[in-house]
């Protein structure tokens, strides 16, 4: 029930003083999807609830699904999106550009996934280390020539890499760092391999953005926590470790990058003031803030609900536009299956033939069955990218769902002009 204290101690400081406020029901694993072989079957279901934690004001989920059966295989490949390969692009020229990294300088990566960020750093020369546990997209990352570890990012593989390669002068870690079920082992090891005028960059999906967007589906088992700078801060300050600076950039509908290091090595920017100030001006610190956020998601299903069953009446047919890990919680919340939604089409291999975990939509390959009346985009953060790819579909009647950040309907005539 809404207003309950979980019976959880918070990620972050240990307190115990985490209040629900959003209960998205019983949810399988977004990303275990579902082969033919296996469509009989009930797949094991899990507690997906929110809570913030009133002494830190971390907003974390309850219940933790052991993260080797989460990432040990994982259908999630980086390099199949081009918004996210040109954000990667861009990231680490000006990562480059700004702290004068070179040939002699490592470069980590945790998750590194297929690689796709380590290899935007080839022209410039740095060394370059993965860190990923899922075997099959080290294989990827390995076939592209981009050196990986296979295995979890802690203390301990902290130590393996200090061995073989050294100490690092930058860490990342992007779409990753919520993910940690060994959070503080990670910040350990990172604060052992850092250089101590080094840099660590992490990229996670902004608490503040999720907020404005009404983004719930940004909420899964995957992820743990969802930071602010507040409560990230928190989290770095109990390892010896500060923010020194901090932005907002687009990419996943609006990431919170933080730069970190040792406590004087790097002078602290005006923007970590700034944003402090905005937080506490939004009420991010605030569990009334979530209460206003959890009515908003349920207004939200009732609107898609409705249009998706008019579509349905009038004897429409609606395609999901991707299944990503996302799209699992939005369709499981809601109640949403093949009755309203018939196909999921999508781009990678990987998820061909299975079917979206709960929801039960079978996946296809894009251009593998007939367009539909409409899209629902599941993956709405790479919305401009979609609609520049499907003008021809739109041009001729189709039409884009999209839920967030509020419900619309996109047709040809919502595209610019020009080509």
């Amino acid at each position: 029930m809404v207003g309950t204290r979980l019976d959880m101690a918070c990620r972050v400081c240990g307190g115990r003083d985490v209040e629900l406020f959003l209960d998205l029901t019983d949810q399988p694993h977004c990303n275990r999807l579902i082969p033919p072989n296996l469509a009989g079957q009930r797949e094991p279901h899990f507690p997906l609830r929110a809570g913030f934690c009133h002494q830190c004001t971390l907003v974390q989920i309850d219940y933790t699904i052991p993260k080797e059966s989460m990432f040990s295989d994982y259908p999630y490949v980086s390099g199949t999106t081009k918004t996210l390969v040109a954000h990667f692009k861009e990231t680490s020229a000006r990562l480059v550009a700004r702290y004068g990294f070179g040939p002699s300088d490592l470069v980590v990566d945790i998750g590194s996934n297929d690689g796709t960020w380590l290899k935007q750093y080839e022209p410039f020369g740095l060394r370059r280390c993965g860190v990923e546990p899922a075997s099959n997209v080290v294989e990827l990352a390995h076939a592209a020539g981009v050196p990986t570890l296979n295995r979890f990012f802690n203390e301990e593989t902290a130590d393996v890499i200090l061995a073989q390669d050294g100490p690092a002068s930058l860490i990342t870690a992007a779409g990753v760092f919520f993910h940690l079920e060994e959070l503080h082992s990670v910040v350990r090891g990172i604060t052992k391999l850092l250089k101590k005028d080094g840099v660590f960059v992490v990229q996670a999906i902004y608490l503040g953005g999720m907020i404005n967007n009404v983004a719930f589906d940004q909420i899964y088992h995957e992820h743990l926590c969802y930071y602010t700078l507040c409560s990230l801060q928190e989290l770095f300050s109990r390892h010896g470790l500060e923010i020194f600076d901090v932005d907002v950039v687009s990419v996943h509908g609006g990431s919170l990058e933080a730069h970190v290091g040792f406590p004087g090595a790097h002078p602290i920017s005006d923007a970590v003031t700034r944003m402090q100030a905005d937080e506490e001006a939004r009420g991010y610190g605030r569990f009334e803030t979530y209460l206003r956020f959890a009515e908003n998601v349920w207004h939200l299903r009732d609107d898609l609900l409705a249009l998706l069953e008019r579509l349905h009446a009038e004897g429409k047919t609606v395609h999901a536009y991707g299944a990503p890990a996302k799209g699992a919680t939005l369709l499981n919340a809601f109640g949403i299956g093949p009755r309203l939604v018939q196909y999921a089409a999508e781009k990678n291999p990987l998820k061909y033939g299975k079917l979206i975990p709960g929801a039960r939509i079978p996946i296809v390959e894009e251009g593998s069955v007939p367009v539909p009346d409409a899209y629902l985009v599941l993956a709405w953060n790479f919305i401009d990218e979609f609609l520049a790819r499907e003008r021809a579909y739109l041009e001729n009647g189709g039409a884009f769902i999209v839920p967030v950040p509020e419900l619309r309907m996109i047709t040809a005539a919502d595209l610019p002009a020009g080509a």
